[in-house]
Order: structure tokens, then sequence, then C-alpha cells
């Protein structure tokens, strides 16, 4: 089994740059392979804050948060207990319909999800509990991409959470029709004739969790912000070919389609 190490400030640095160039390299995580590292969840997310800010270094802008692991369909399948977060990235938004590579992406997969843009910079975790509506200026679905891959010998929190929660950008609507004041709301994900799977869920319900998670290291969501608020469906995998349609009832279809490497 690997050992779990706390991570020195150099070591920290050190293992950002490897992340960076594993996240070039459409490989991320290689560190985590075979026997290798097992961190304490605290040290997780400091690597993944120490290469994000790498990222922010060289020029990428953080254009919001995500959520992830917040249902129990998840949750079994990645095997792991607790909410996790990640960071988004502006130039990784794409906009419906779009085409994209398989070869971006280390074994892609989706999430069909709500996503909110914030109205408002959020003060503390209490403040959104309390009136979630007065911060949010629009919601609406999307999908999530990720690289859905785990190295280690079985799926790890502290593996997830370095990797930036499996993150690897988001599909947006082109004409986005607020649903800001709705509590239930349907999400429809179709692969193909493979998948159709369907689940109601309160857009808004995830949202305290995430900014507590991000206030515990300093992180302080911005106006105009986008939020990703977690999937109540399970990831699923893709390959060329593949065509994703994610829909809630009253918005236009978001569309994905995989081209070949």
């Amino acid at each position: 089994m690997p050992q779990t190490k706390q991570l020195s400030q150099g070591d920290l640095r050190r293992l950002a740059r490897r992340q960076l160039s594993d996240y070039d390299a459409h490989a991320p995580g290689t560190m985590f392979g075979g026997q290798g590292m097992a961190p304490p969840l605290e040290d997780a997310y400091r690597l993944q804050i120490e290469t994000i800010r790498l990222r922010q270094q060289r020029g990428e802008e953080v254009a919001g948060y995500k959520i992830g692991c917040v249902s129990e369909t998840i949750r079994r399948q990645l095997g792991i207990e607790h909410p996790v977060f990640g960071h988004v990235f502006r130039h990784e938004i794409h906009t419906s319909p779009t085409f994209l590579s398989t070869a971006e992406f280390c074994r892609p997969g989706i999430e069909g999800e709500f996503a909110v843009k914030l109205a408002e910079a959020v003060p503390t975790p209490d403040d959104l509990r309390d009136a979630p509506d007065r911060f949010v200026e629009d919601v609406f679905p999307v999908i999530e991409l990720h690289n859905y891959v785990f190295r280690g010998p079985e799926p790890s929190a502290a593996e997830l959470i370095a990797n930036n929660a499996l993150h690897a950008g988001v599909v947006v609507p082109s004409d986005r029709i607020s649903f800001r004041g709705e509590h239930s709301l349907d999400i429809r994900v179709s692969i193909n004739d493979g998948v159709d799977d369907s689940a109601v869920v309160d857009p808004l319900a995830t949202l305290p969790e995430l900014v507590a998670r991000l206030d515990a290291y300093g992180i302080r969501p911005a106006r105009g912000d986008l939020l990703l608020t977690g999937s109540p469906l399970p990831l699923y995998t893709v390959s060329p070919g593949d065509i994703v349609t994610v829909s809630c009832t009253g918005l236009a279809e978001i569309k994905a389609t995989f081209e070949p490497d």
C-alpha cells in the first residue's frame, strides 16, 4: 500500500510542477501510479492549489469552482465518502454545440449537472446558506468534462483532489433562460443510444458546502464566478464518436461531440 506522508513546502512545489507537466501531457497524476503517493487530504488540497497557482502564473484564469462527489451514486462509483472541490478555468469553458477531441483528455468522462453564475461575491458560507437566491444570477445545465483516471491501487480522495477533482472543462449553453429562484429542476443525460438517464435536483442545495470547503482554504467566490453544483447521476466514460446531450425542461439542449483522436 502507498504510504501516507505529509508534504514539505519543497515537496509541494516539486510535485506541483510535476502535476502541471502531467496535465499538459494529458496524463494527469502519474505520481499516484503503482505504490505511489497517498498524502493527507489537507496536503492533497495544498497540492491542487499550488498547481492552480502555477497555471495562473503562466496566464491561465480561474473562472470559478466545482463541487464533486455530492451524491451517493457518484460516491459509490468512485469509492469517495465526502464532497470535494476543484477549480474551473476560463479557457476550458466551451459553448454548445461543440466538438471535442478525445486526445485532449485522459480517459474522457462527463457528468450532467447544473451551474450557477454568481450575482455577487459570497462573504461567508452562512450568508449563502441563509439566502441563496440573493447570490445567484443564473442557473443552467452544463456538461462537465473529466480526466476519469485513477492510477493508485484503488480510487482515493487524495488522488481525486490533487488532480483538481478530475475536472477538465465544461460545456455551457449558448442561450440561457435563467431558472433563478427554482429549487426543483430535472436534468437529463443522453449518450448516443446507450445512456438516457434523468434526475430531479435542487441546483442550489450543494452551494453552501462548496463555499464552506473553499473558505477553509481562504478562497472566496467572486461576482461572476461559475460554480458547478455536482451531479446526481453517474460519471460516464465517453469514446470517439459519442454525442453527449444534457438538457433541462424549458432549456435548449447542450451538445458535445467527441471526435476521433
